[in-house]
């Protein structure tokens, strides 16, 4: 079949996590601009291959998975790394330390570029005997990146970005426009809000440095709105972040969690 994936690679990873069970397997082509977020599709593939799934993914835009049996195995269930980006953020506005247990040494997760990404923004960032920990230098610097592989994490970046010392470019995400809301356009609009000086681009998102004030930051039912909400709220006093609760679709009593990172009474 041939479909257009251009607004997510999920559409390639369902018809996959399925095609062994079809009669005859499942050839997808995708047609159409880049498939954003390419790194969970690896990563669909790899775990099918993992349980005996025969996929060819030797051609570009192209994906074959041969009918068969999907083998039981034990397998160790990493920690979500996109959902801990609020958490290492907090680090670098914080100018303090985050360890995020178990983090894996080896992963296709997209996530994993947290720590590149940090990297570049400031932090010291290095793995330690129970996982992964991140320290804020006191500072935090603007980047320019292509977030094309690794669009969900925009929205935490973003509000890095609007705190920084320097100014910064974050593109190649138009399809995070056909998320939950239009996060470039609501992240325009709730971090310009809070005094932030940043310019929408059909792709992106651009920055200069800016002091930022309280305000409402709203969500738009959004649990990643709400993760950059936070990260802002933690480093400026007096941002109060609109239904915080929309976070337990991916972490239920995220607030808590969260509050209880902080120190707060």
């Amino acid at each position: 079949m041939v479909i257009d994936a251009s607004a997510s690679s999920q559409f390639v990873s369902g018809l996959l996590l399925a095609g062994a069970r079809y009669e005859r397997g499942v050839d997808v082509r995708h047609d159409g601009k880049p498939v954003p977020s390419l790194p969970h599709i690896a990563m669909t593939v790899a775990m099918l291959r993992e349980r005996g799934v025969e996929v060819d993914d030797t051609d570009a835009n192209r994906w074959s998975v041969s009918p068969g049996p999907i083998a039981a195995v034990d397998h160790v269930v990493e920690p979500d790394l996109s959902s801990a980006a609020p958490f290492l953020a907090l680090a670098a506005v914080s100018g303090g330390s985050v360890l995020v247990r178990d983090w894996p040494q080896e992963t296709t997760q997209a996530g994993d570029a947290l720590r590149e990404i940090l990297g570049l923004m400031g932090c010291e960032v290095g793995y330690v005997d129970r996982g992964l920990r991140v320290s804020g230098s006191g500072a935090i610097h603007g980047v320019d990146l292509d977030l094309h592989d690794v669009g969900e994490l925009t929205p935490v970046v973003a509000a890095l970005c609007a705190l920084a010392d320097s100014p910064s470019h974050l593109r190649g995400v138009a399809h995070i426009r056909g998320h939950e809301t239009d996060r470039l356009t609501a992240l325009a609009t709730e971090l310009g809000g809070l005094g932030a000086d940043v310019t929408e681009r059909p792709d992106g998102l651009s920055f200069q440095p800016a002091a930022l004030h309280g305000g409402t930051f709203r969500t738009y039912a959004d649990h990643r709105m709400a993760h950059a909400g936070v990260v802002v709220g933690a480093a400026v006093p007096g941002v109060l972040v609109e239904d915080i609760g929309t976070t337990s679709k991916t972490f239920p009593d995220f607030a808590g969690f969260w509050t209880g990172l902080l120190g707060a009474p």
